[in-house]
C-alpha cells in the first residue's frame, strides 16, 4: 500500500515537472527565441533632421521597436515600391495595435531636404507620428553609416546616375540593436509583425 502511494507521488512530482518545463519553454519563446538567424548590430551614436526639421538621434529610439530602411526620393526603381511597402506595414501594425516606430534614411542627402523628404512621404500618406525620414547628414557619412550599421553599400556614382543601395527593411530593438534584415521589396509583412510582437513582449 505504502509503495503504492509513493509510485502515485512520483508520477504526480513527474508530471509538474513536464508542466513546469513546458511553461518555461512557452517563456523563453515569448522572449525572443522565435526570432531565427538574428543579427547584432549595434548603431553608432547619430543625430539627424526628420521631414519636419526635428532632430532625431539614437537616443530617440531607445525603448521603442523600429523598423528602417534606406531610400531617396529621386529613385526611379526601388524605392517607391518600399515606402509603398513601409506604409502598408505601418497600417498594419496600427491595425494590431502594435507600438513600432519606423524610420527611413535617406541616401541622397544633398537632394532630399525636410521639405522634398515630407512632399515623398505624402505620396504613400505615411503617418508622421511614428515614420521619420532622416536627412542633414554629407553623401560620404550615409555611405559611411550604412556600411557599418546596416552591412550595406551606399554608393552615389560620380556620373549623376541613381545612387546604389540595399533594400532591406531592418528590424531594431528597444536598445538600438539592429536584430534582423528583411527582403523590402518582397515583404514578409506577418513574419515582421511577429517578431514585432516578441520584442515588445521583452
Amino acid at each position: 500500500m505504502e509503495n503504492t502511494k509513493r509510485k502515485k507521488v512520483k508520477h504526480v512530482l513527474n508530471y509538474s515537472k513536464i508542466l513546469l518545463i513546458g511553461l518555461f519553454s512557452v517563456i523563453l519563446a515569448a522572449c525572443g527565441g522565435n526570432i531565427p538567424d538574428t543579427t547584432d548590430w549595434k548603431l553608432e551614436n547619430f543625430q539627424y533632421i526628420n521631414q519636419d526639421n526635428e532632430q532625431i538621434s539614437l537616443e530617440d529610439l531607445k525603448g521603442e521597436v523600429t523598423v528602417a530602411n534606406m531610400v531617396f526620393t529621386n529613385c526611379t526603381t526601388v524605392c517607391p515600391p518600399m515606402t509603398a511597402n513601409m506604409a502598408r506595414l505601418q497600417r498594419m501594425a496600427d491595425e494590431e495595435l502594435l507600438d513600432v516606430q519606423f524610420l527611413s534614411f535617406s541616401v541622397d542627402p544633398e537632394v532630399d531636404s525636410p521639405e522634398v523628404l515630407k512632399e515623398f512621404g505624402n505620396n504613400f500618406e505615411a503617418d508622421y507620428t511614428s515614420w521619420d525620414f532622416l536627412t542633414g547628414y554629407t553623401q560620404e557619412e550615409i555611405e559611411a553609416f550604412g556600411m557599418e550599421n546596416f552591412k550595406t553599400i551606399v554608393a552615389k556614382p560620380k556620373n549623376g546616375g541613381e545612387v546604389v543601395h540595399g533594400t532591406s527593411f531592418y528590424l531594431i530593438d528597444q536598445e538600438g540593436t539592429v536584430i534582423k534584415s528583411y527582403d523590402g521589396l518582397d515583404v514578409p509583412y506577418e513574419e515582421i509583425l511577429e517578431h514585432v510582437e516578441i520584442l515588445l513582449s521583452q
